[in-house]
């Protein structure tokens, strides 16, 4: 490999870096996530199922990431089908986030309803900007063999930077709404102005995606011509016709198919796994968050490092069963020690695994439908976690903790001359396949997850049969159909 080509890759890792930095930072996830949850929890009052549907609208731009991909495959913006788009999206970003900063300063975001708004348009951005890096990525990667080497860096770039969101988010939220143990905090004229702040600061982290493309992408410029574009249309035949792309995706959905996960499990955590099963501060929330990234950052530097060296079938069978097991674990999460313990034991392992199928998803990528192919795989992960987040936080209010307590007063011992006559049927069917959890250790306040674990860790398990059908050799290509 010449110097030149060196220093091409050496730059290109900076541009994955930086995209990824930037999506876990300057996103309504990223910096100001933190506050805007506890906003919409304590501030605004709102259930974690109301909460669990707007996650999931807002989320609506990362289901139809093929579009994007379709788009800057077959419409290059300037003559390039990638970077112009990365310039245009993020220079809208900016001015969605100078609009929310002003909304905030006026003192008119009383509703969820201004930043649901702002955080699905600046979806749109942040997943064209995703797709056409990861177009980059796989053209880039396959040009030089470094899929799984470039996605190493983009997936241990993103947990750094959740890393220095959960903590420094914490304390930004802590500074806008301080903790006080009760489940409602009061609105002033300063919550405001520091909600504008932190807007406003979060306004600068799509110039570095700009500055990225700018500075680090090589890409050449494609002439729309009738030859072209017949190339690319032939791509993208060849991916629609690929039976195992789409068992792929199949595979990718149960694995990531995970109701309890996202807000139901944020809830139940941030209430009941404080001192005494009370509630949890947001800094420990924010350090055990910056537990779980470091930690999985050991997996995505060892997938780097040796990914090449494993048999990628024989580590997705055993990707499965750990992840069925590990699913029925957390039934037994209680207080923080037990969320930093599975952690420890679990976290560099389910990001190593992780990496695996995202590299089998690059890798079996078409030529000239990469942004296609690729954003498609991605979108049903996508579509799998809020579908599943959705699900999980209307299943959560059916069978929710407060029911349990309220409905058997006498078998948890509190709540005692507190009856309902109807709790549901949702609540019933829950209790009856649960019930007998109590008896191994399983917390009362648990009731609301154990229905959504169970659900989880089957369809982990059911995606095992999936995994002989794509005809994968040792190296993760399928073979050609």
């Amino acid at each position: 490999m010449t110097d030149t080509e060196q220093s091409k890759i050496f730059k290109f890792f900076l541009f994955c870096g930086a995209i990824y930095f930037v999506q876990a930072t300057g996103t309504t996830g990223g910096l100001a996530g933190t506050m805007i949850s506890y906003f919409f929890k304590e501030g605004l009052g709102m259930t974690a199922t109301t909460m669990a549907y707007i996650g999931a609208i807002t989320s609506l731009a990362w289901w139809i990431k093929p579009g994007f991909g379709l788009l800057s495959d077959f419409v290059p913006l300037y003559g390039y089908r990638r970077k112009t788009y990365i310039y245009l999206c993020n220079s809208i970003s900016i001015l969605l986030w100078l609009s929310l900063a002003g909304m905030a300063f006026a003192g008119v975001i009383t509703s969820y309803w201004p930043i649901a708004i702002v955080s699905i348009i600046m979806g749109f951005c942040f997943a064209m900007t995703d797709v056409v890096a990861d177009g980059l990525m796989v053209q880039t990667g396959q040009k030089y063999g470094k899929t799984g080497a470039f996605q190493a860096v983009q997936w241990s770039t993103i947990r750094i930077a959740i890393m220095l969101t959960a903590v420094l988010g914490a304390v930004l939220a802590n500074w806008v709404m301080p903790d006080t143990g009760k489940a409602i905090f009061e609105i002033t004229a300063t919550t405001y102005y520091r909600m504008g702040l932190i807007f406003l600061m979060s306004a600068f982290f799509p110039l570095l995606n700009i500055f990225a493309a700018w500075k680090w992408t090589d890409e050449e410029k494609m002439i729309r011509t009738k030859e072209n574009l017949d190339k690319i249309k032939a791509g993208i035949k060849k991916a629609v016709k690929m039976k195992r792309v789409w068992i792929l995706a199949l595979c990718i959905f149960g694995l990531q198919f995970s109701p309890s996960a996202g807000t139901p499990f944020f809830f139940y955590i941030r209430d009941y796994c404080g001192p005494g099963h009370g509630q949890m501060t947001k800094m420990t929330l924010a350090w055990l968050s910056t537990f779980e990234s470091a930690i999985g950052i050991l997996g995505c530097l060892t997938y780097w490092k040796w990914g090449k060296l494993v048999d990628i079938k024989k580590l997705l069978y055993f990707s499965i069963f750990l992840g069925f097991v590990t699913s029925f674990l957390y039934l037994w999460v209680q207080s923080v020690t037990t969320l930093y313990i599975f952690a420890a034991l679990f976290g560099p392992i389910g990001a190593f695994i992780f990496l695996a199928f995202m590299d089998i998803a690059a890798k079996n990528c078409p030529k000239l439908a990469e942004g296609l192919v690729f954003a498609g795989l991605c979108a049903i992960m996508n579509i799998a976690s809020s579908a599943s987040g959705a699900f999980g936080g209307w299943m959560f209010k059916m069978v929710d903790v407060n029911k349990a307590i309220i409905y058997f007063p006498s078998l948890y011992g509190f709540g005692i001359g507190h009856t309902v006559d109807n709790p549901g049927m949702w609540f019933n069917w829950s209790w009856k396949l649960t019930n007998w959890l109590s008896d191994y250790g399983i917390s009362a306040s648990m009731i609301g997850l154990r229905p959504l674990i169970i659900i989880g860790a089957l369809l982990t398990l059911m995606t095992i049969v999936f995994i002989p059908l794509m005809k994968l050799n040792r190296e993760g290509y399928m073979e050609i159909e």
